[in-house]
Formats: structure tokens, C-alpha cells, sequence
């Protein structure tokens, strides 16, 4: 199928300012090729701009609470005044309740 299109186009002549129209016959596989082409530039954007999106995502798992922060803040002090046991220590204990 062909589509008939016409446009406005200036005549360049000694005539200032002269109009006419002109007929164009698109053929329907053009027509469907232009929209693909533009689909692939949108997808390519869309792309782009998930791409910028995850670089620039903040990672949940980096943001913590106020009483997260005040619980890692006291393992912290634990760790340094002696107060904690070690994985080992329990591991032990487990095994000779056996």
C-alpha cells in the first residue's frame, strides 16, 4: 500500500514568495522502517537512562538506622574492652555439651 503525502514547498523563482504543493508517494516497508528506527533510538534512551539509574542507585544495605548505628557503636566498644566471645569459643562449648 502507498500513502499520498503533500507539503508545502517554495517555489525558487523570480516570483517572491510563491507557493505550491507537492505531492510524495510513500511506500507502507518505509513508512514501517521510519517507526522501527525510531523505536530502536527510544529503547536506546530508555536504556541509557536505566543504565545512568543503577550507577547512581544508593545501595540499601549501606544506610543504617539510629539503633542500628547505636548496636554497631556498642560491638564496637565490646570488641575493644574484651567482652565478646569468639565463634570458636562457642563452637567448643557446643561440642563438648555433645
Amino acid at each position: 500500500m502507498i500513502y499520498k503525502f503533500s507539503f508545502l514547498w517554495t517555489i525558487v523563482s523570480s516570483k517572491k514568495n510563491q507557493k505550491g504543493f507537492r505531492k510524495f508517494y510513500i511506500d507502507k516497508k518505509y513508512l514501517r522502517f521510519v517507526e522501527l528506527q525510531n523505536i530502536d533510538r527510544r529503547l536506546e534512551r530508555i536504556e541509557k537512562t536505566l543504565k545512568f539509574i543503577q550507577e547512581n542507585m544508593v545501595d540499601v544495605d549501606v544506610i543504617i538506622t539510629e539503633e542500628e548505628r547505636r548496636m554497631l557503636n556498642e560491638s564496637i566498644e565490646n570488641e575493644k574492652s574484651g567482652n565478646l566471645v569468639s565463634l570458636e569459643e562457642i563452637k567448643n562449648v557446643r561440642n563438648k555439651a555433645r
